[in-house]
């Protein structure tokens, strides 16, 4: 099936809508009309029936005043009276004759002997007006009866008795119904053309407004393949014309997703750039130890030199690439907590055992101080890494025969672990940065080289626990990382607390 757009979608749905409407109005409307013409139409009837039926009575009367009394025939009917309702019929027509109706009387209880008949001007015919079954049908019930003739005649019947003892007379009256007919005609054609008319300016109007509603987005379709063809330039925004409607909502959303991109992207150059940087120096030394060796004879000690050296830089490049990897896992990829309780304390004792022997290398004295402090309800690995990261971060910097110490504490409902180093005292301006990738205070005076990635892994880390880390400066000299730890929602506490088996 052909694809058409939304405008003419919206188009034929709005013609489509209106010309039902209309359809209805129109019908509703002819159909009113219609009956009210008919009722006036047969009310006029009833109403020439009943002038009819009140003059004939009165001629009936008067005619039975002025002759002898009635005798019955042998048939069992009265000659005298059969002749005095014809007379008064044949009289009572000759006055009715200026209405320009049809009008017939006829006399029985099965309206089978005719008085009289009055072809009107407008009917013209000489035959008889109803078929025998309505006389018949007449005949026996008082009420009057309207009926449709032919395609263009309509009469009204009805029974009347002058006195008790007089046989029951029937009168009909006729008209045509051109009047009638023509106009609900001339009606029919007016709202088939009106309406047409109206379809036709409805569509054009339907199609004008949709044209109008969807004008924003044609603008913003073009302004959206501008950008496209130039995806370099992050600066591009949409332009709102109104705020205030679905279609102002849209763009300003779209605006912000375009930011939301554009500093991702932003971020990935800077991190790309920042690998490639860090990479770039291991992987410098590995090529040219490599190829120094390979370039002449050497020692057995040279040998060991170069594939010492090799090996260190092989260590730092696998670092750097698993925190990278790390990295990449956790902010590009949702990375769900394993919530599990778990002892801070012991966590931070066994953190400080696997650091012993770097801390012993450098004359470094680490210290563990702990209040009361409950266990909390984390991702054990992340934390894990989190207390690592801070530690060997703090030995690392901190000079020979410095004391680092590690501080647990409850603080209302939080946790707190810190981090005291006597490494120098960062800057404002390094406290605000050193949780960025790769970035490296300066002045840092230590030879000591890592992945340039661990704190910007602990601040994801926390982070990613609905905590937050910050730096203070030590009063003598050194640095005080601290991080919070709030407690854990009250849906993962629920899920922890469901998942434990019953104790015994």
């Amino acid at each position: 099936m052909t694809r058409i757009s939304i405008r003419w979608k919206l188009t034929l749905w709005y013609g489509a809508a209106l010309c039902v409407i209309l359809a209805i109005f129109s019908a509703a409307t002819y159909w009113r009309y219609r009956a009210a013409a008919w009722r006036a139409f047969d009310a006029d009837l009833s109403m020439n029936l009943d002038t009819l039926q009140a003059a004939l009575i009165e001629e009936i009367h008067e005619a039975q005043a002025a002759s002898p009394a009635n005798v019955r025939q042998p048939d069992g009917s009265s000659g005298s009276s059969l002749e005095n309702h014809r007379r008064a019929a044949e009289d009572t027509l000759e006055e009715f004759r200026l209405n320009g109706l049809y009008a017939e009387v006829r006399e029985g209880l099965r309206a089978e002997t005719l008085l009289a008949r009055l072809p009107g001007v407008q009917i013209g015919q000489r035959g008889a007006l109803l078929p025998e079954s309505a006389w018949k049908d007449a005949a026996g019930s008082r009420a009057t009866q309207v009926i449709r003739l032919e395609s263009n005649i309509r009469a009204a019947i009805r029974s009347v008795q002058a006195s008790p003892e007089l046989d029951p007379i029937e009168l009909a009256v006729a008209d045509r119904t051109t009047l009638v007919d023509g106009t609900l005609a001339a009606i029919r054609r007016s709202l088939i053309e009106f309406g047409t008319v109206g379809l036709i300016l409805a569509l054009a109007g339907g199609y004008w407004l949709a044209t109008r509603a969807l004008s924003p987005i044609d603008a913003m379709t073009t302004q959206a393949d501008r950008m496209a063809e130039t995806p370099s330039s992050g600066s591009q925004r949409l332009q709102v014309r109104n705020p205030g409607d679905e279609l102002g909502r849209l763009s300003l959303t779209f605006n912000r997703l375009l930011e939301r991109i554009a500093v991702s992207m932003n971020q990935l150059r800077a991190f790309i750039a920042d690998a490639a940087h860090e990479l770039k120096t291991p992987v410098s030394v590995i090529r040219g130890e490599a190829e120094l060796s390979l370039s002449a004879e050497r020692s057995l000690e040279e040998y060991r030199d170069a594939l010492r050296a090799i090996a260190d830089e092989s260590q730092r490049l696998s670092l750097i690439v698993s925190d990278l990897t790390l990295l990449a896992e956790g902010e590009t990829l949702d990375h769900p907590l394993e919530r599990r309780r778990i002892d801070l304390k012991e966590m931070v004792h066994e953190v400080a055992r696997s650091l012993r022997t770097l801390a012993a290398g450098r004359g470094v004295v680490v210290e563990i101080e702990s209040t009361r402090c409950g266990d909390y309800r984390g991702d054990e690995r992340l934390l894990r890494q989190v207390v690592t990261n801070l530690l060997e971060n703090a030995i690392k910097f901190s000079p020979s025969l410095s004391r680092v110490a590690v501080v647990l504490a409850q603080e209302g409902e939080n946790i707190e672990v810190r981090v005291l180093d006597q490494a120098p005292t960062l800057s404002a301006e390094d406290r605000e940065r050193v949780f960025e990738r790769f970035y490296r205070a300066r002045g840092s005076g230590s030879k000591t080289r890592g992945s340039g990635l661990g704190l910007a892994i602990v601040r994801w880390a926390v982070t990613l626990h609905g905590g937050r880390i910050r730096v203070e400066p030590r009063e003598a000299a050194g640095n005080e990382f601290v991080v919070t730890l709030p407690p854990p929602p009250e849906s993962a506490e629920s899920r922890e607390i469901s998942g434990r088996q019953p104790e015994a």
